[in-house]
């Protein structure tokens, strides 16, 4: 990835080397010119990782909703689940969902040995 945005950088200083060379006289805007395409390029590559993501969490949410479709699982068994899919992704994917309503969540305690444990568990409302 960082290739990529190195690659992207480099074209956007060589465009404002260009546009420089033939079009602007002064230094300030030539200078100037480097800086907006700079920016220009960064910006992109920071909207198209955004929509990326946006992507896989929507993707990810909606393996998560045929998962709990079916039963009721806890995280863990949710996560074993879907596998090859990153921790960070299927948390946000799993926590926008209970919190927009589509997924409910409760505690279910139990004893072992003498304690008691609680383990969250989530399903399809």
């Amino acid at each position: 990835m960082i290739e990529t945005f190195l690659s992207i950088a480099s074209f956007a200083v060589s465009v404002g080397g260009l546009i420089a060379v033939f079009f602007l006289k002064d230094r300030k805007e030539v200078v100037l010119s480097i800086v907006i395409a700079a920016l220009v390029a960064t910006t992109g590559v920071a909207l198209y990782q955004h929509y990326r993501q946006e992507q896989l969490v929507s993707q990810v949410q909606s393996e998560i909703l045929g998962k709990l479709s079916h039963e009721t699982l806890t995280f863990d068994q949710l996560y074993q689940e879907l596998l090859y899919r990153p921790l960070p992704v299927v948390n946000e994917a799993l926590f926008r969902a209970v919190e927009m309503g589509v997924i409910g969540h409760r505690v279910i305690e139990f004893q072992r040995d003498g304690r008691t444990l609680a383990v969250r568990c989530y399903f399809v409302e």
